[in-house]
């Protein structure tokens, strides 16, 4: 009896350590994950969606302002960017879960009950985002400001001259 006891130790405390180490293993093993991007305009965003949408703004031309706070009806709204010329709001919504689409009502509402110029940006439009921001923009924006598009050096950012 005394041996079926001293086996069941040593077994679980061989599984512990056995967990232990594959779980120290596992760690070691991931790589970090990239949780900033900096645009070609220099601000710093958040993720993937973010960098695409903002440095199509800014190869676009639109002067845009990013992640400030402004208060609408006493409540507070961090949008996402808003184009100073054009007093409009853009929000992309890259986020899914239950508290998430809870502020994003929150948010709509207010934006409604301001009376502010919002364009709304869903994952799906990201099958053709620029054609689609672009008609977006078009709602409020002439096209001889949309189209003036910019050229930029994938590898730098740096704007390119008539040559490309």
């Amino acid at each position: 009896m005394l041996g079926g006891l001293v086996f069941v130790i040593v077994f679980i405390l061989c599984y512990i350590g056995s967990q232990k180490l594959r779980k120290f293993f596992s760690e070691s093993e991931k790589t970090a994950q990239v949780t900033s991007f900096k645009c070609y305009d220099g601000h710093v965003v958040r993720s993937k969606g973010e960098l695409i949408i903002d440095n199509h703004l800014h190869r676009l031309g639109i002067k845009h302002e990013y992640k400030r706070t402004i208060r609408v009806r006493g409540n507070p709204i961090k949008y996402d960017w808003y184009l100073t010329e054009h007093d409009i709001y853009v929000e992309y919504w890259g986020f899914f879960g239950k508290e998430y689409e809870k502020r994003k009502e929150e948010k709509l509402n207010l934006y409604r009950k301001g009376k502010l110029k919002l364009i709304s940006i869903e994952n799906e439009m990201f099958s053709d985002i620029y054609s689609k921001l672009e008609k977006e923009l078009k709602k409020y924006i002439t096209l001889k400001e949309v189209n003036n598009i910019k050229k930029h050096c994938p590898g730098c950012g740096f704007e390119l001259d008539n040559r490309f």
